[in-house]
């Protein structure tokens, strides 16, 4: 029983560490998770276009998705539509809200990995203890998370760090926001950043 915990704690502690190159890769992934957020939310508010008004869109009840055994459903066109819609949207946002856990355990992920990255000690003298300053390698990794949190809330819409709410693609009264060309070109323009700071990464510290 000893030796199977002292294994299980080592293997935590492993699972923590990782070197330049596994961060610059987890970076990466990041980077394509918020990428496909972005697709997601597209996705997202372009039905939401599409969706009849007179349906609430940011709550559905999965008791009331299509039925086929019911005749109204059956026999009456517009209601089919409108219904399928409604299913469609629910589906999408069930998906963007998936795509958001996904970049925010990756993000965690990385956070914890760099902590384990750095190298600086915490250097005693005979007088008072005084921490050396960030390796360049470090302060890249920290600048790069820095970016990365400021490319999320530009993407999820939250101006500030402490905003609720399901990164801000709902209005005030709970319906879907539709999609904007500006949302778009906002999007591109902050993946663009990340990409080139991750290439950044893997051109200066790749292979140490």
């Amino acid at each position: 029983m000893k030796a199977t915990k002292k294994a299980s704690t080592v293997s935590q502690e492993s699972s923590h560490s990782c070197t330049v190159d596994e961060w610059i890769q987890l970076a990466l992934c990041e980077y394509e998770l918020i990428a496909s957020l972005c697709n997601a939310q597209s996705l997202l508010g372009n039905a939401a276009i599409s969706t009849p008004t007179s349906f609430p869109t940011a709550t559905v009840d999965d008791d009331e998705r299509f039925n086929a055994k019911n005749d109204k459903y059956m026999y009456d066109p517009k209601t089919l539509t409108m219904q399928m819609q409604r299913n469609t949207l629910h589906d999408l946002l069930a998906n963007y809200m998936e795509r958001i856990d996904d970049v925010r355990k990756t993000h965690a992920l990385m956070k914890v990995k760099l902590s384990s990255l750095s190298t600086h000690p915490v250097e005693e003298s005979d007088t008072t203890p005084t921490q050396t300053r960030p390796t360049p390698m470090e302060e890249a990794l920290i600048r790069h998370i820095e970016l990365s949190e400021r490319v999320i809330r530009t993407v999820m819409r939250s101006p500030t760090p402490g905003s609720s709410g399901p990164c801000g693609v709902f209005f005030e009264n709970g319906l879907v926001r539709t999609s904007t060309l500006q949302d778009h070109e906002n999007n591109v323009v902050v993946l663009a950043s990340l990409r080139a700071s991750v290439s950044r990464l893997k051109s200066n510290f790749g292979g140490q």
